[in-house]
């Protein structure tokens, strides 16, 4: 049966022309046409494949599946116009020649287990920068199955922004030459095929252009990745307007001074203490946990990293410690509150940074609270300030400091060292209902850190935090 099909756009003909071997990441602005050259892959795949075609199409939730399905149903009805089976209530469409396509939602683990024993040869998982982790996805990768001479495929769409806006970018955009074969860590071949609203015409441009300045919320930040597939500084965005190169510390392997003694045999009182240091931790169990070790100084005209002068009250990071995974910077390691701690103290004698602080809270494995086993391994933490809408505010005002620098204003610098925090604090997107918030969904942990350690120094002016309490 020959299907009845619109033609292609230019672009969703090239991306049709890719070989099968390789998976595609399908990246780009929105309005370019990337659902649409889904549904074209997916229909090519049930025709040449016919009864030996398996399909499974993820997106984030059940609620955005509409649209979707809306695309893939209406094309494969005019392909197939006689015998097609579309079960609307299941999403799950059955072609005459036997080809199965399903539609699904993939947000939680019973989800996973609904989908883990399911075989597809082509796997799509459609709005992927809106999922808060790819561990799910992963996970159903063992899927991609299939009889002999069918290829299995995966295929990837996604916009800038979004919860994993910066993990898509590391692994498929940057230092990635556009429609040139690339190799993953994990031995997978891919083709990144990127794209723009330009790309589409069927569109009224215009008037498209228009309306995404208008849903960005006049972010231009934001705007201007949708529409120009910029995956680079864009922060969805909250912090778009002041993040940017004049926040990064080169790691030149400065340490924090030591304090000047007094010399009682002489008379000499010990002078004004010049720099003061702390830690703050939010933590993470299956969730990452992050720890960022900070200097202050306490005096104006001190030389600091780089050889240069720091405003009195300024934040400098010198280093993070983080339980991520390398192949998903959004889930923890699991790592136990002691060996945690372990690895944050040795930290901190690397920089002369005091082992206090302020960290998460959490009734503990043994009867004690998180707080209290951290003690046991030298860690001193009190409770932060939580107040989220506050320390944003004061986080971004700092970060607009060490864009003024002015030698007077107080700002926040962080090291090239903290590699984390850097990748993931820029590209954190707004909370869709209360945009003075991050998206909670989205890999926060780090910048939950920062927002602790400005809020921690006016509470601990004399670096102390609790020692006595510990064992």
């Amino acid at each position: 049966m020959t299907p009845k099909v619109t033609e292609p756009t230019e672009w969703q003909g090239r991306v049709l022309a890719v070989p099968e071997r390789y998976n595609l990441a399908l990246l780009g602005g929105r309005g370019s046409g990337k659902t649409t050259a889904l549904s074209f892959l997916v229909l090519r795949h049930c025709v040449q494949y016919e009864d030996k075609a398996r399909v499974l199409i993820l997106r984030a939730t059940y609620k955005s599946l509409q649209n979707l399905w809306d695309e893939i149903e209406a094309l494969f009805s005019a392909a197939f116009p006689l015998g097609l089976q579309s079960n609307r209530a299941d999403f799950v469409i059955r072609c005459p020649n036997g080809a199965v396509v399903t539609l699904g939602n993939l947000s939680t683990s019973k989800d996973v287990a609904k989908w883990q024993g399911q075989e597809a040869n082509l796997l799509a998982v459609d709005e992927i920068t809106n999922f808060s982790s790819l561990r799910y996805i992963n996970m159903l990768r063992a899927n991609l199955r299939g009889p002999v001479g069918v290829p299995t495929r995966m295929i990837v769409l996604g916009n800038p922004g979004g919860p994993l806006h910066a993990t898509i970018a590391r692994m498929h955009v940057h230092g990635r030459s556009p429609w040139k074969p690339y190799t993953l860590d994990d031995g997978s071949e891919w083709i990144y095929c990127p794209s723009t609203y330009v790309d589409n015409p069927t569109l009224d441009q215009e008037r498209y252009a228009r309306s995404i300045i208008a849903s960005a919320g006049n972010d231009r930040a934001l705007s201007e990745a949708w529409l120009n597939n910029n995956w680079n500084d864009i922060a969805g965005a909250f912090f778009g307007d002041v993040w940017g190169p004049h926040l990064i510390l080169p790691d030149t392997g400065w340490t924090v001074p030591p304090r000047v003694k007094a010399d009682p045999l002489h008379g000499i009182p010990a002078p004004p203490r010049a720099w003061s240091s702390l830690v703050a931790l939010d933590w993470g169990w299956t969730a990452p946990a992050v720890c960022l070790l900070a200097a202050v100084p306490r005096l104006p005209g001190l030389i600091g990293p780089g050889g240069r002068v720091y405003p009195k009250g300024s934040f400098l990071v010198l280093d993070e410690v983080h339980t991520a995974r390398t192949d998903d910077p959004s889930v923890g390691k699991g790592w136990p509150p002691r060996m945690l701690a372990e690895e944050i103290v040795a930290a901190c004698k690397r920089w002369n940074v005091q082992p206090d602080g302020v960290g998460d809270d959490a009734r503990g494995l043994e009867n004690d609270t998180l707080l209290q086993q951290l003690r046991y391994s030298g860690l001193y933490l009190r409770k932060p300030t939580k107040d989220r809408i506050s320390g944003w505010t004061r986080l971004k005002s700092m970060m607009h400091g060490a864009m003024q620098d002015d030698g007077e204003t107080p700002g926040v610098w962080i090291s090239e060292r903290c590699r984390l925090t850097c990748e993931t604090v820029p590209l954190l997107p707004r909370d869709d209902v209360r945009i003075e918030d991050v998206d909670t969904t989205a890999n926060d942990h780090a910048a939950d850190a920062l927002r602790y350690l400005i809020n921690a120094y006016d509470r601990m002016p004399s670096n102390i935090s609790n020692r006595r309490i510990g064992p």
